[in-house]
C-alpha cells in the first residue's frame, strides 16, 4: 500500500480525533479488549489484501453507522475527565457543608447539634445515592379503607 493508500484508510479515524497510536492501537486490539486471534499484517504485497484487511480490522471500531468509535486515548480521557467532574462536585459538597457548620456555630447552635445534624444529613445523603429518596423508603404504606 502507498501512503495515500493508508492515509485514506484511515481519514475517518483521523478526523475523528484519533491518533497514530490509536490506530495503530485498534488494528492490534479489538474494542472489546481482546487480541485479535491472527497478529500482524498479512504477509502480502497485494494492496488490495491489505487494505482490506485494514479495512476489517478498524471497521471493528466503527458504529453500525459507519462512524469511529471513541478511541482507547478518547475513552481514557473522557473517563478521568468524569473522576474530575465527580471530585469536584464531593469537594463542593463539603465545602458547602463546612461553611453550613460555621454559619450554625455563630448562630449560637451548639457544636453537638451541629455535629448532629450533619449526622443525620450523611445518613440521608448516603440512602438517597443508593435508594433514591430515603423519605419515600421510610414511608410506611398508605392503605385504603374500601
Amino acid at each position: 500500500m502507498t501512503s495515500k493508500d493508508v492515509a485514506s484508510s484511515c481519514r475517518d479515524f483521523f478526523l475523528a480525533g484519533w491518533t497514530v497510536a490509536d490506530v495503530l492501537h485498534a488494528l492490534d486490539w479489538m474494542p472489546d479488549g481482546t487480541q485479535w486471534p491472527h497478529s500482524g499484517a498479512p504477509d502480502t504485497r497485494e494492496p488490495w489484501r491489505m487494505r482490506g484487511w485494514l479495512r476489517h480490522r478498524l471497521g471493528a471500531w466503527c458504529t453500525d453507522a459507519g462512524e469511529p468509535l471513541r478511541s482507547r486515548d478518547q475513552q481514557a480521557a473522557d473517563r478521568h475527565a468524569e473522576q474530575r467532574r465527580q471530585q469536584d462536585a464531593e469537594r463542593r459538597r463539603v465545602l458547602e457543608r463546612q461553611a453550613e457548620r460555621a454559619a450554625r456555630l455563630s448562630q449560637g447552635d451548639t457544636p453537638a447539634k451541629v455535629t448532629a445534624l450533619a449526622q443525620i444529613r450523611a445518613i440521608f445523603d448516603t440512602g438517597r445515592r443508593s435508594h433514591g429518596s430515603p423519605l419515600a423508603a421510610s414511608r410506611p404504606p398508605v392503605h385504603s379503607k374500601s
